[in-house]
């Protein structure tokens, strides 16, 4: 079979993660080379996975290479994203694509122009969890779905010590995590029409406390909002209430259910592939639901082999850019509606990705292979 020869940039700690799926889960990818502005974490993760350790330049200059695996910070997404695509180069970019809207459909624009796939995270939507989740809807499990939540809570107090660009632009919990919180609802109610929100700021900066941290007493200033609440009205008219809080305790809480006219289902966290989808009826005890599909382990990299079988196979990827643009829109919405403290109206849509088809679940000669679900 053919494989699609990938570059990754950027050699972060989720550059690991990503590496090693490649290497167990996805044959479709040929990870051939990597690049980082850090010479010695680039050289490390070239010997871990005995792949060439390149300057981008030098990689974007090399015509056998076609998929770019953008795993820089968030505010390097879009120069880098843009680099690739000029060159003729498939792009998937960890989240969020851009950070900020107006860069984004300028990716898209560009990508559509240079006849290149634009692909971007997160993909846990593909996982067991969501896909046994939207099973359930597309089934009329819980009837029609009226409305819903979604809320998380977290102390980037203390993760930010280590990783600054959560206090920064395009870091904060609405960006880091609610992207994924909005992909799994939208890869399943689909597109949002108008969205009300609110936001506040714990702290205008914050002074790092952490003993051995490299940022140790410097003050770091909040660029966003760590509070927000929002509502989204879908075009399918449901209701959804989104909460995330970054200034709370460490412990982390988190809410992902639907409410329809017949049930309600409760989703796991859509940080991982393999959260629990519970379904409750009227009047009876809720029942947790056999996963329908599966990638129900780690599987970073997902999205970027499905789109990588899409390309080869000459069909629409799942984990679309036009999706992703429409995530970063409700963001971009989100906060200009609290700045603004008008309701703010959509501009994009998107159409639904295919379900992955139910049933290939596990691994080994008696079990259908995952991977053969992205064909």
């Amino acid at each position: 079979m053919r494989r699609i020869k990938t570059a990754i940039v950027g050699c972060g700690v989720i550059s690991d993660v990503y590496m090693q799926s490649f290497r167990e889960n996805f044959s479709v990818i040929e990870l051939t080379a990597c690049a980082d502005l850090d010479e010695g974490r680039m050289n490390e993760m070239a010997q871990r996975y005995h792949i060439k350790a390149m300057d981008y330049e030098d990689i974007l200059k090399d015509d056998s290479i076609e998929l770019i695996i953008n795993l820089t910070s968030p505010k390097a997404h879009y120069a880098l994203s843009k680099q690739a695509i000029l060159k003729g180069k498939h792009v998937y970019s960890e989240k969020m694509m851009a950070v900020t809207y107006e860069e984004g459909k300028d990716l898209c624009v560009l990508a559509t122009e240079h006849q290149v796939r634009f692909g971007a995270a997160p993909d846990t939507f593909l996982g067991g969890g969501i896909q046994t989740a939207r099973y359930a809807v597309a089934h009329g499990l819980m009837g029609n779905v009226l409305s819903g939540l979604l809320s998380l809570t977290r102390d980037y107090g203390v993760f930010g010590e280590n990783l600054p660009h959560l206090f920064q632009n395009g870091g904060s919990v609405l960006y880091d995590m609610g992207g994924y919180y909005l992909t799994a609802v939208c890869s399943i109610l689909g597109s949002v029409k108008r969205v009300s929100a609110f936001g506040a700021r714990t702290e205008t900066s914050h002074k790092v406390t952490r003993v051995g941290s490299p940022f140790f007493g410097k003050e770091i200033p909040l660029e966003e909002d760590n509070i927000v609440t929002a509502i989204l009205e879908f075009e399918n008219k449901a209701l959804v209430t989104l909460h995330l809080n970054s200034g709370t305790i460490i412990n982390e809480n988190y809410h992902l259910e639907l409410y329809g006219d017949k049930g309600i289902l409760r989703m796991g966290d859509p940080n991982t592939f393999c959260g629990e989808v519970v379904l409750e009826k009227a009047q009876n005890q809720p029942v947790i639901l056999p996963f329908t599909h599966g990638f129900q382990k780690q599987s970073r990299g997902l999205g970027a082999a499905e789109m990588a079988w899409s390309i080869l196979d000459g069909r629409p990827h799942r984990a679309s850019m036009e999706m992703a643009l429409h995530v970063l829109e409700i963001i971009h919405g989100i906060f200009t509606s609290a700045d603004s403290e008008k309701i703010y109206v959509m501009e994009t849509k998107f159409e639904l990705p295919k379900p992955l088809p139910e049933g290939f679940i596990g691994e080994g000669f008696w079990a259908a292979k995952e991977e053969s679900a992205l064909l």
